[in-house]
């Protein structure tokens, strides 16, 4: 649909999409493009998707044209790969590098030039672009906008969902602990506290939300609440907006239905118990117990299962893939029941109930027990969070009959409002330049910084900006009259020096805010600056002078080659993330004088006051902006220097917890383990984590029973040898990069001809012929590392080992053999692998 001049046009990016796949969300915008039709088309509706979405299926982008046609316009995110700019290509060799900082600006960074693509086409801005809260995905756009690169007449939205970091308060003790949490919810957060517009379904939901994440303030007219459009299904593919239906009546149903995904936050676990509950409380009770639905953590659903009493199975049934028909034919039948702990709006709760079903919703979740649209009672039962209220409530929804019905009408969309608001303004220009050089320890240094700060002067004149530049030399290797400061001079620039060969930090910050107000920049040794980012870095900073630093992202080369290796990515605004790393900003960044003066440079910090000072910068609430650029190359020989340790992150962790006025000491968050368990090195494998083996090779069963699987007498993953093939079994490896793995092996009988076996790992992306070739040929690969095979006799055990580094990128498969000797027969053999050990060392990444 071509776009208008006299309508808006918005842009939603999204990784789902209806009629893709079952998510909420994504039908909630395909109902936007619906809504906008029924309106008469007052807006240009289209769609930002990533390219994965369209891999979902053979024909997804043939279905998604098929019912978006004439509704809205879909746009697709360029592999990285394909567009030729720096940082573009930097961020691609990321991708390797699953659960960084990295990973996820790349990702950031797709969807923003895919934005800039997708208005290119269009020839014009988008007037809305809105981002879901969840996934980070807005970061690179929003730091473009506050750089002036892009989006300046665009008002760019934040779209209240149900964020990752708030699922993770409410799933505690769910998840292992990690830095790969933290990035993730400091990139969410970063969407809140910079968009232009907030918009909520509910306003308990806004409230929560704000509060969550500290934003009550910068939230202060920043926001609006809306209801979005339902549409109720009223036949096979027919759906019609909720407002405009004839509510059926409530029938006699007894049976009872969980249709929510299989996951801890929507407490699967409450329904259940309360089932069995009910079940033993009301023996003559007739009705079944259904959770028509499923779940991507086998775990989880095994325990779930495991829950149910075995007399009892019948009574209380998982159906996990039921297609929308037969799904929709239990619903038809059951009153619904939504025990989720957090739901930002729950459109099956709506859905459920504008079909004319019984609703039974958890008060305790702030979407359902505030009194906004739910009423107890009136349109649906709240029951008060615990097993026992459920079952109880279950009881009373078979008389109960609801005698008010929801509120469902879709509110005018914001886009449509003249209350929307006005994007925030482009930031001045020509703001004032000043940069103090410092770091050179030799006649050497010096210089070479000394030719990298001409070059980079003459770049600002040439763009018309004047800057004012200083050296600081230390006094304990250079004279003031001595040809270096002599040099510098010349130039018609300051030059200051230092007590002794390093200055204590807090003299140099004391040196720094001396100068005045404004800000100035970083040029430590061992940098080249970009001269494009020096320049914008002060200009947003001019716009925005509570900004403590204005930082970019830093180029690192290859000491070999020189050629670009690797980008580090700072996250700015980020204070789960400064607990940890510190990448908050690099030490090339333009800063605050005031936050300076404020903070100051720790002295106990050493030659780390920068990288503590940043990290204190985001976890004191100070504002932060990191811009899409490259802000400078890191030199070879200073890439050596540790960006933290653990020393600095117990220290800062430490202070935070003393000036909470805790008397808890906070130093660590690993469990104290009597010396025999506490080694650290190798971390093995769960149990639950072995039971997610999978069979990969044969590709088709060779025998009536499965080869592959848990062997729960054995307390392993079972990898029965077959003759004339060679079986494969895979599981999930860790995010992280390991150096090596070792695998225990037992053979659990005594009347076979014994087995070989082998381990090994492979990249995510290896096919499994390309691991057969390694397999057939014993020739070194970089995509597979593979143990040597070893003979395990019957009855015996065995460890084999093998070294992985190099090959490893996080987030790998773990692949376990078994074959029978030549000659030898697979009868009563029962390969069990009991264990896996997986190794670490300084060497790999995490």
């Amino acid at each position: 649909m071509a776009m208008s001049a006299k309508r808006p046009s918005i842009c939603f990016v999204t990784n789902e999409l209806y009629p893709l796949g079952p998510g909420g969300i994504g039908r909630m915008l395909y109902n936007f493009a619906r809504h906008n039709e029924s309106l008469g088309f007052p807006a240009d509706i289209h769609f930002l998707v990533p390219q994965l979405l369209l891999a979902s299926r053979p024909d997804a982008r043939e279905v998604l044209d098929e019912a978006l046609e004439g509704l809205a316009t879909v746009h697709v995110c360029p592999a990285l790969r394909s567009v030729p700019s720096q940082l573009a290509q930097l961020l691609a060799k990321a991708e390797d590098y699953p659960w960084t900082s990295e990973w996820l600006y790349s990702d950031s960074y797709r969807y923003y030039l895919g934005l800039k693509l997708a208005q290119e086409r269009l020839g014009a801005a988008f007037d809305v672009i809105e981002f879901p809260d969840f996934g980070g995905w807005g970061v690179a756009s929003l730091e473009a906008k506050r750089a002036g690169l892009d989006f300046a007449d665009t008002l760019i939205s934040a779209r209240v969902h149900s964020t990752q970091g708030i699922l993770y308060g409410v799933e505690r003790y769910a998840y292992d602990p990690g830095h790969w949490a933290g990035i993730m919810f400091d990139a969410e957060r970063h969407l809140f506290a910079n968009a232009d517009l907030i918009v909520g379904h509910d306003p308990a939901i806004i409230d929560y939300t704000a509060r969550s994440y500290a934003l009550e303030e910068r939230w202060h007219g920043r926001t609006v609440l809306e209801f979005p459009p339902i549409y109720i299904r009223t036949a096979p593919g027919t759906y019609v907006i909720a407002d405009k239906v004839d509510k059926p009546g409530s029938d006699d149903s007894i049976d009872f239905l969980f249709g929510s995904r299989l996951q801890p936050v929507k407490r699967p676990d409450l329904f259940i118990r309360a089932a069995i509950l009910y079940l033993e409380n009301h023996p003559a009770y007739a009705g079944t117990f259904r959770l028509v639905c499923g779940g991507w953590d086998r775990a989880f659903v095994e325990m779930l299962k495991s829950l149910v009493p075995g007399g009892l199975s019948e009574r209380i049934r998982f159906i996990e893939k039921a297609n929308p028909d037969e799904r929709q034919y239990y619903i038809e039948r059951s009153i619904v029941v939504v025990p989720s702990d957090y739901e930002s709006l729950c459109l099956f709760a709506f859905e459920a109930a504008l079909a004319g079903r019984k609703v039974i919703l958890n008060g305790t979740c702030p979407a359902f027990g505030n009194g906004y649209r739910w009423r107890d009672g009136g349109n649906c039962l709240l029951f008060d969070g615990t097993v026992e209220s459920l079952a109880a409530t279950m009881h009373n929804a078979l008389t109960w009959r609801p005698a008010t019905e929801i509120e469902v009408a879709p509110s005018m969309p914001y886009w449509l409002s003249e209350k929307m608001g006005e994007p925030e303004p482009a930031h001045p220009t020509s703001a004032d330049i000043r940069i103090f050089c410092y770091g050179a320890q030799s006649t050497t240094e010096v210089h070479r910084q000394l030719d990298m700060a001409i070059a980079l002067e003459e770049a600002l004149k040439g763009a018309g900006r004047r800057c004012e530049i200083t050296f600081q030399l230390p006094r304990g290797s250079f004279e003031p009259d001595g040809s270096e400061a002599k040099a510098i001079h010349q130039r018609g620039w300051a030059v200051v020096f230092s007590s002794g060969n390093r200055e204590c930090p807090a003299m140099f910050g004391r040196r720094l805010a001396a100068l005045g107000d404004g800000a100035v920049l970083l040029f430590p040794f061992g940098y080249e600056p970009s001269a494009a980012f020096v320049s914008n870095a002060f200009d947003v900073q001019a716009s925005d002078p509570a900004l403590a630093l204005v930082g970019g992202h830093v180029e690192l080369v290859d000491s070999a080659t020189g050629r670009s290796d690797y980008l580090r990515v700072y996250s700015g605004e980020a204070p789960s993330t400064a607990l940890l790393s510190s990448r908050i900003a690099p030490t090339l960044s333009v800063v605050n004088l005031n936050a300076v003066k404020r903070i100051g440079f720790d002295p106990l910090a050493g030659g780390l006051w920068f990288e503590v000072f940043a990290r204190l910068c985001a976890l004191n609430g100070e504002r932060i902006a990191v811009l899409p650029m490259v802000a400078g190359t890191l030199d070879p020989f200073s890439q050596r220097k540790l960006e933290t340790t653990k020393r600095i992150s117990a220290g800062l962790l430490d202070q935070l917890g003393r000036a909470a006025g805790w008397q808890a000491r906070l130093l660590s968050v690993d469990p104290v383990q009597v010396p025999s368990e506490a080694d650290g090195t190798p971390l093995p494998l769960q149990p639950h984590q072995l039971r997610q083996v999978l069979r990969v090779h044969p590709a088709r069963k060779e025998r009536a029973w499965e080869p592959v699987g848990w062997q729960e007498n054995a307390h392993g993953a079972l990898v029965h040898p077959l003759d004339g093939e060679v079986t494969i079994a895979e599981i999930p490896g860790v995010y992280r990069r390991i150096s090596g793995l070792t695998a225990h092996v037992r053979n659990m009988r005594n009347d076979n001809d014994g087995a070989l076996v082998a381990v090994a790992l492979a990249r995510s992306q290896v096919s499994t012929d390309r691991i057969l070739q390694v397999v057939q040929s014993g020739a070194h690969a970089e995509d597979v590392a593979l143990s040597a095979w070893r003979r395990i006799e019957p009855g015996t055990a065995l460890k084999i080992a093998c070294p992985c580094y190099g090959v490893s990128k996080g987030n790998d498969k773990i692949l376990l053999f078994s074959r029978v000797p030549d000659g030898k027969s697979e009868e009563n053999a029962e390969i069990v692998f009991t264990g896996v050990d997986l190794h670490f060392n300084d060497q790999t990444i995490g």
